[in-house]
């Protein structure tokens, strides 16, 4: 059901008109909708150019996005593969990490969004295969719009003072495995599964080119695979595909945008 292609290769969704990366403004409604189980990967559409290989996407994972940086020649294939979101309950290493980490960010959030709380976690796993690029760095979209922070040994530090952002786009400044969790809120009044739902159709997921870079990332052979439950997050939704952002390998709620 993939079909790798030589350039940015976008799932059949819709595709909306979007703009530049800005300072995340979630607005979480209650949703009846229940979750969908995992199943096949999501179809993509006319593949060209030398086929690009990838795994199959495991049952318990929500989506990946997987795409090579090219810088003058130099190749980095990185494949971001993000778990379905969990309660608080669930995932309390993961909650309390990015409460502490991110407590200035959160704070502000909150005051914009008072009668919500943080209910749950968005977690991610980044892998990566070949040379990275010298000068290279590359913004992660770790799928939360509240606050977000990656861990690994190339992970750029997270500075969460007040008005830093640095808990807004975790950057990867070399090669090396790394984990993200995002956090996302919810409303007391409605049961968390649905809270998450809501949060996880408007998030935004895979890479994009860091404006920190001291080069410029040619990105191409872009795949995502969708389980199920993405898969009709994104038809209900809409969900802004590859094509559809320009830069990066992205796909989610254009109005993180």
């Amino acid at each position: 059901m993939l079909a790798p292609a030589a350039g940015l290769v976008a799932v059949a969704l819709a595709v909306g008109l979007v703009g530049c990366t800005g300072e995340p403004t979630p607005t979480p409604t209650p949703s009846e909708t229940a979750s969908a189980s995992p199943e096949a990967s999501a179809p993509i559409t006319e593949p060209t150019g030398t086929p690009t290989t990838v795994g199959p996407l495991p049952g318990s994972a929500l989506l990946r996005v997987s795409a090579t940086a090219d810088v003058d020649g130099t190749e980095m294939r990185l494949e971001l593969t993000f778990s379905r979101a969990l309660t608080a309950a669930a995932a309390s290493s993961d909650f309390d990490a990015v409460l502490d980490e991110c407590a200035n960010a959160i704070e502000s959030q909150l005051e914009i969004f008072p009668d919500l709380e943080p209910t749950g976690v968005l977690r991610s796993d980044l892998e990566m295969v070949g040379d990275w690029p010298e000068g290279m760095t590359v913004a992660i979209a770790a799928g939360g719009t509240i606050a977000s922070f990656g861990e690994g040994r190339n992970i750029a530090p997270t500075d969460d003072t007040p008005g830093a952002f640095g808990c807004t786009v975790p950057i990867v400044t070399g090669p090396g495995t790394a984990s993200f969790v995002s956090l996302l809120l919810g409303d007391p009044a409605v049961t968390d599964r649905i809270d998450l739902e809501q949060q996880i159709a408007r998030g935004l997921y895979g890479f994009e080119s860091d404006a920190g870079s001291a080069v410029t990332v040619r990105w191409r052979d872009c795949v995502i695979q969708l389980s199920s439950a993405a898969q009709r997050l994104a038809d209900e939704n809409g969900w802004v595909t590859p094509s559809g952002w320009g830069d990066g390998c992205l796909i989610g709620d254009g109005g993180t945008v």
